[in-house]
């Protein structure tokens, strides 16, 4: 039997079309037999299997080692200090960022498997591609699902980036994670942290070049799933990621140029955009009937999350007890400026935070009937936040407007729009305090804290150091990477 040794971390891989993942805890090998590696080929031997390929990425990004949880309002938002939570939840070492105890670890370490597993997948899907015939894709799919490989990768890349390693602003020249773009039997080494951004723009890049007919992006429908490509990893989501990718970079000039290019390409067909502004006829109803909290036309990309009232009442409900992610009437007010600025009618405040028993939690992720499941990866408003910051120095009246933008369609009303004569710290300080309203329990604050080498986090007594924003590397992957 052929042994084939894959070094991205001790979780196996092995083509979706398997629905297998061995994991291992003593060595990084698994076997491939003959027979499922003519499996494999016939997985890959027309359009069906790379979609089916796609299809199992997506699942375990939605999984909770991801995006269904410590990716979003799990661990990286715990780790933003928005949260209030009881002594004994099951949390509270992560707000400690104490990154050795055995349950942290865990969840990072889950986080980090998961990431490469995906990134692998997406690998033997590429690989393939070298070799298939465009001929037997229908439509414009051949080039879809390559953009979508592409984006994904450079994207689950860039996350782990965000994650174990130092931001740009700390130490570009230290390592950064493994850029692993095969699927070989040899250790995949590292390169910089710059040249590793530099890595995830190429494939990003790329990917918005194979994903220029896309559906969501052409307004047309040459292929089935059309109206569903906000669960994929679409134009859009390839030219956000870009963006923010740039941004992390500290090039402002690109990041500003690709940012305003999305901004007037949405804007362009503003009736028709596939990317719209939440009607506030959608988010004041009557509670619990269709209420739309999550704003669900601005999502870019979201994923769909199977049995997520369920997920989410064991933390935002009172039923959830001392495990629970809560806000007191103090923490709303430092986020949502109601009693400084007035700012209480913002709908984000308004419709996203409802009481359960005594204590008020995030109430977005409790939705019913065509909004259940989601779960938002990209927001529209990010790509506003961007722009904003790329140009804070060079048209600070444009930042101004830009923010002044998102606020009004938060029914922020214009008597309390921001005024131009912000300086570039003020208009980052906006920036700061719309992220952290904007994607409350969904992951980001932690990540805004990181790319600007902020030495401190609101509400936590520990100083924001490299200590802090880098999550460990799993200890098989230190050991046998030799990271």
């Amino acid at each position: 039997m052929k042994k084939l040794s894959i070094h991205t971390t001790s979780v196996k891989i092995v083509a979706f079309v398997t629905v297998a993942l061995l994991m291992f805890s003593c060595e990084d090998y698994f076997d491939v037999s003959p027979k499922s590696q003519i499996l494999t080929d016939e997985h890959f031997s027309d359009e069906t299997g790379f979609y089916d390929q796609l299809t199992g990425v997506y699942s375990q990004m939605a999984s909770s080692a991801l995006y269904g949880k410590e990716m979003t309002f799990g661990l990286a938002e715990v780790l933003s200090q928005n949260y209030d939570i009881d002594a004994t939840n099951t949390y509270r070492y992560a707000a400690q960022y104490d990154y050795s105890n055995t349950d942290v670890q865990s969840r990072i370490n889950s986080v980090w498997n998961t990431a490469y597993n995906c990134i692998a997948n997406l690998n033997i899907m590429l690989e393939y591609y070298e070799a298939v015939d465009s001929t037997t894709f229908t439509g414009n799919h051949y080039n879809l699902y390559r953009g979508e490989a592409l984006g994904l990768r450079g994207f689950l890349h860039f996350e782990m980036l965000k994650a174990f390693s130092p931001s740009p602003a700390s130490n570009g020249s230290a390592m950064a994670v493994p850029y692993v773009t095969q699927y070989a039997p040899q250790v995949t080494g590292q390169k910089t942290v710059d040249e590793t951004v530099d890595l995830v723009i190429s494939d990003l890049t790329n990917a918005v070049k194979y994903l220029s007919t896309d559906s969501l992006h052409i307004a047309e429908s040459p292929h089935l799933f059309s109206n569903s490509r906000h669960y994929f990893f679409n134009y859009y989501a390839a030219q956000y990621i870009l963006a923010r990718a740039y941004l992390w970079k500290g090039d402002l000039t690109n990041a500003a140029k690709v940012a305003e290019e999305v901004i007037a390409d949405i804007d362009e067909n503003s009736s028709s955009s596939p990317i719209s502004w939440v009607h506030f006829t959608q988010v004041q109803g009557v509670p619990n009937e269709q209420v739309n909290r999550l704003f669900t036309p601005e999502l870019v990309f979201r994923l769909d999350i199977p049995g997520m009232a369920d997920l989410v009442d064991g933390y935002f409900t009172e039923e959830a007890g001392s495990n629970s992610f809560y806000l007191t009437d103090e923490s709303q007010d430092k986020i949502f400026e109601k009693s400084t600025k007035g700012l209480g009618n913002d709908y984000r405040s308004l419709f996203g935070i409802q009481y359960d028993g005594e204590k008020q939690y995030i109430w977005k992720y409790h939705q019913y009937g065509f909004h259940d499941n989601q779960m938002p990866v990209i927001r529209k408003t990010e790509i506003y936040y961007i722009a904003a910051e790329a140009q804070k120095e060079s048209n600070p009246a444009r930042s101004i407007e830009l923010l002044n933008e998102v606020r009004s369609n938060r029914n922020i009303t214009e008597d309390d729009a921001l005024p131009e004569t912000l300086t570039s710290a003020e208009i980052q300080n906006e920036i700061f305090k719309e992220y952290r309203k904007e994607y409350l329990g969904e992951g980001q604050l932690f990540f805004y804290y990181k790319r600007l080498n902020i030495p401190t986090i609101e509400s936590s007594p520990v100083a924001a150091n490299n200590a802090v924003y880098v999550w460990p590397m799993p200890d098989n992957e230190i050991e046998f990477g030799n990271r």
